[in-house]
């Protein structure tokens, strides 16, 4: 992990990830969302060259098309039909808060992704572990069941493979039970390991007095400006969106969808707040050029 957001001190890096979450909700617009997802594979790109965003992509499409399928299929509202299916009517209305359910819950978990690999267990625990140290460890051990799970239940399914076992040939009835055996033995070992984890932690004295810190991360000038840059983005964000810019009206008159008037403004804002990690990557950049040019 070699980006330079990596390095940003942890507090600032938080906020950027809680921060573009919010604004993501509010902004609930195709063309804000659609581009803000483009903007975070790109900037996955950057944090481990989408390794990690290539491993989910199946099932974020498969998401994506679920849930902009379904929110047609129940909701009627809306004055444009588009066509009926099953006697009922399909409305642009409804396609179109199909697409923005779809895009937002997509952009949420590209950052989830990008929280994961940036806010790493040292990170957590040192912002959240002297305040709340029991809420800070319930909360890094089930970030990390997440790829913990899906690591072991790749090694459970092997283990059961060699004994003839599978759950995708045979009966249906046999795939069913096999299934079932393999959840059960992931839980009983994932929690097994939790009790051990807890007992570990409790037996070393964790949350009792001040602990240290193997990390100790400095606050920088970098750091402060990239909190000013946090605060002023996401302020003039909210700012747009309390003026009612970024959000699509679909009833009871549907809004054109492309951008008018002083949209692309708060487009802009929108933009610069989601790609803070890349322009902190540019600036970096940038610099490492001109000291190489004058060295």
């Amino acid at each position: 992990m070699n980006t330079a957001f990596y390095f940003v001190h942890p507090f600032p890096a938080f906020l950027y990830f809680l921060f573009a979450v919010m604004i993501v909700m509010l902004y609930q617009h195709p063309f804000f969302l659609g581009a803000g997802c483009l903007l975070l594979i790109i900037l996955h790109l950057f944090l481990d060259r989408g390794q990690t965003v290539r491993r989910w992509l199946p099932g974020f499409i498969l998401l994506f098309i679920f849930i902009f399928a379904i929110t047609p299929l129940f909701n009627h509202r809306g004055n444009h039909i588009l066509f009926n299916l099953f006697n009922q009517p399909i409305t642009l209305e409804a396609v179109l808060q199909g697409l923005m359910n779809a895009l937002t819950i997509v952009a949420i978990l590209l950052l989830a992704i990008g929280f994961n690999i940036i806010m790493t267990a040292d990170k957590f625990l040192f912002l959240f572990s002297k305040g709340f140290p029991k809420w800070a460890l319930v909360a890094m051990l089930a970030l990390r069941f997440i790829p913990l799970f899906t690591r072991r239940l790749k090694e459970i399914v092997a283990v059961q493979k060699t004994k003839g076992k599978s759950v995708t040939k045979g009966r249906f009835k046999n795939r069913m039970k096999t299934a079932l055996e393999l959840v059960q033995i992931l839980l009983t070992w994932s929690l097994e390991e939790g009790i051990q984890t807890a007992d570990s932690m409790t037996s070393r004295g964790y949350g009792l007095t001040k602990r240290t810190k193997y990390h100790p991360y400095k606050v920088r000038k970098e750091d402060v400006g990239i909190l000013l840059f946090l605060a002023l983005t996401t302020l003039y964000g909210i700012f747009g969106w309390y003026l009612g810019d970024g959000v699509l009206t679909l009833t009871p008159v549907l809004e054109p969808v492309w951008l008018y008037g002083r949209e692309w403004a708060f487009f802009a804002g929108y933009i610069i707040l989601l790609g803070l990690p890349l322009w902190v990557e540019a600036k970096e950049s940038l610099a490492w050029y001109y000291w190489k040019r004058k060295h």
